[in-house]
């Protein structure tokens, strides 16, 4: 069974690029999400770890521009894998199948947004809504956008979509 999610998080490592037997390409990497639970002895951070997959020209893009550290917010399906430690103690993976993404956040620079991106005018889509990955589809920016693409907001800071 999965569900669809998005997550903003930080890619735990660089990505993994390999090619199915027919030549897809084929990327992987973990990606870190922070939280926050109240608990008796206050507020505590709880890092959730999920393993992204994607495949074809996204994988490709994937694999050319994301980097540790890098900061995305991914769109998937998730499912989760039961897995045993060397100990024997059961545990649970989450994986998530890869359908879109952006790129979020000031840890790119200029330079490599606009590579990725194709234009500096432009930014990636987030879905095509076909349930395929679609992260080389451009729309132009709003009008009256400024630099980062946010109305009304310094071009210095990183702007995300609010869903």
């Amino acid at each position: 069974m999965s569900a669809n999610v998005s997550i903003l998080g930080n890619a735990g490592r660089d990505v993994s690029l390999r090619h199915s037997e027919n030549g897809t390409a084929i990327a992987s990497f973990p990606i870190a999400s922070n939280s926050f639970k109240n608990t008796r002895e206050g507020r505590v951070q709880v890092t959730h770890w999920y393993e992204v997959t994607a495949f074809g020209k996204t994988a490709e893009t994937i694999a050319e521009h994301v980097k540790k550290g890098s900061s995305l917010l991914v769109h998937g399906r998730v499912s989760f894998k039961p897995w045993t430690t060397d100990r024997g103690d059961p545990r649970s993976g989450a994986e998530v199948a890869l359908l879109s993404f952006e790129f979020v956040g000031g840890n790119r620079s200029d330079e490599q947004r606009s590579e990725a991106n194709g234009t500096g005018n432009l930014r990636p889509a987030v879905s095509d809504h076909t349930g395929l990955a679609n992260a080389d589809s451009q729309v132009p920016e709003p009008a009256g956008a400024s630099q980062n693409g946010a109305p009304d907001q310094p071009a210095d800071e990183p702007y995300v979509d609010q869903f």
